[in-house]
């Protein structure tokens, strides 16, 4: 006989809810997402490894143990809270060419080094969130906040301090057979960034780059300290059926901005970068006796970095005199899929076209490169006897290239910037597999709402040029 804690975690961690998983963005339907109370405290690990690293700014791999906690509580017939708290510490192996935390969210324009090596990496982070209901009318707010660093104790010693707070507000209105919602949220950045030298005759250089192998070359070499300032806005709408039976659709609009500035200097602003993205899904779903959605997705996202151009110098002030406008990249992902479960199983098979697009504006530069995909998830829920539930994940994918393209003024570029170009092209354009399992195992404790529980997931990417990937995670903890 299922526990209620059992229940509660097929219902929180099921396949199933894929088709409203954008959707839990608006916390006025995430408390409406999912009923059961639930409870987790996790001890774990994730590990990485790759032959050689994919992309060198991120590193060739890690070791990253955490402590996390969440929850999900009802309150009433009506009202329902939530949270997490976590904490992750760990090593982050062999960096190259990036003295920068959050690498994703700022590139291209970041400080960087032709030496890299390990980092230690440290993450707090904390939400929580508040649904209610009122007749017709859902509300909740939810916030989130992140505190990180990342550190290097040898030559040359980067050190990135973030700070990142998002708040969100949504509603919701049940309008007949149908749930609508809307939601905004803003978000607030800042990173402090420096690289030291404890050895002087072993100072290198640190390169302010500005994108595919540039470099701005007047603040280049020892200037090493910056901080980045930022944040952003988003809305986002939903519209499903309250039944679970018929037509669905959400689309998210959000845009970042994050001004990279020259602490050395009075702030000197070096590079402003804009973000802009769009995501979009629409779909049919149908819940009775079994489980079945079909659903398409489009997501594109626009870069767009500009330049300050600094004037005379004048105690120790450098006054901005033009802005020009020369990184420009986009990245583009359609999708197509179909979800199937019935009882304690359901696959879900997607198809789609992905395309990354980078252009430096002048001296010419571009690289591009484009792949179709597929990808097919598995999961079952099995219990073996009354106080045992065991949960398997699997998944399979493919990515295959479908053209490519790179611009260069080799000639003029210097050797290393040469050499890291076309590594980073070489995977860009490259074929992936990829595949992996994730193994549950949950035990109730007798006349208690407490349980038990460990898992143990890996996967393996292979590449077409040779190299490939390999990933463990590990974890233990109790649910309630």
């Amino acid at each position: 006989m299922a526990s209620n804690a059992d229940s509660a975690l097929v219902e929180h961690t099921s396949l199933g809810r894929l088709p409203i998983l954008e959707a839990m963005r608006n916390p006025a339907l995430h408390g409406m997402g999912y009923q059961p109370p639930f409870s987790q405290l996790e001890l774990g690990i994730n590990l990485q490894h790759q032959s050689q690293a994919f992309v060198p700014e991120k590193g060739n791999g890690y070791t990253l143990p955490h402590l996390k906690v969440s929850t999900f509580h009802p309150l009433n017939g009506r009202s329902t809270v939530w949270g997490e708290a976590s904490y992750m510490t760990g090593k982050v192996h062999d960096i190259k060419w990036n003295s920068t935390s959050d690498y994703h969210l700022l590139q291209p324009y970041i400080l960087a080094d032709t030496l890299g090596g390990d980092t230690r990496r440290e993450r707090y982070s904390v939400s929580g969130g508040y649904a209610t209901s009122a007749n017709r009318w859902l509300l909740g707010a939810e916030m989130l906040v992140r505190a990180e660093q990342e550190y290097r104790s040898r030559d040359p010693r980067m050190r990135g301090i973030v700070t990142d707070l998002t708040l969100r507000q949504g509603c919701g209105y049940e309008l007949k057979r149908y749930r609508l919602g809307a939601a905004v949220e803003g978000n607030i950045y800042k990173q402090t960034n420096s690289v030291a030298f404890y050895h002087e005759e072993g100072v290198i250089p640190e390169y302010q780059m500005t994108g595919l192998g540039t470099e701005y070359s007047r603040f280049s070499g020892d200037k090493r300290s910056l901080y980045y300032d930022g944040g952003g806005v988003a809305a986002m709408l939903h519209a499903s059926p309250i039944n679970h039976n018929g037509p669905y659709a959400d689309i998210t609009l959000d845009e970042h901005r994050y001004h990279r500035k020259l602490a050395e200097y009075n702030s000197m602003p070096l590079t402003d970068l804009y973000n802009e993205h769009i995501g979009a899904t629409a779909g049919w779903k149908k819940e009775k006796n079994a489980r079945l959605a079909v659903f398409g997705h489009i997501d594109y996202t626009k870069r767009t970095g500009n330049e300050h151009i600094g004037g005379t110098s004048d105690a120790r002030y450098f006054p901005v005199i033009a802005c020009l406008t020369m990184y420009k990249s986009h990245l583009l992902d359609i999708y197509a899929g179909a979800l199937y479960g019935r009882g304690n199983w359901h696959i879900n098979i997607t198809a789609g076209y992905r395309e990354v697009c980078e252009e430096y504006v002048y001296p010419h530069r571009q690289m591009d490169a484009s792949h179709v995909y597929g990808m097919l998830q598995g999961q079952c829920f099995i219990r073996p006897a009354d106080q045992w539930l065991l949960t398997v994940d699997a998944y399979a994918s493919h990515y295959a290239n479908t053209g490519d393209k790179l611009q260069m003024p080799l000639a003029n570029m210097d050797a290393a910037f040469t050499r890291l170009i076309q590594h980073k092209h070489q995977f860009a354009a490259a074929n992936y597999t990829d595949f992996g399992a994730k193994l549950r195992a949950d035990y109730a404790l007798k006349q208690t709402r407490y349980g038990l529980f460990a898992a143990v997931g890996g996967g393996m990417t292979h590449c077409s040029v040779r190299e490939h990937q390999t990933a463990l995670h590990c974890s233990i903890g109790i649910t309630f």
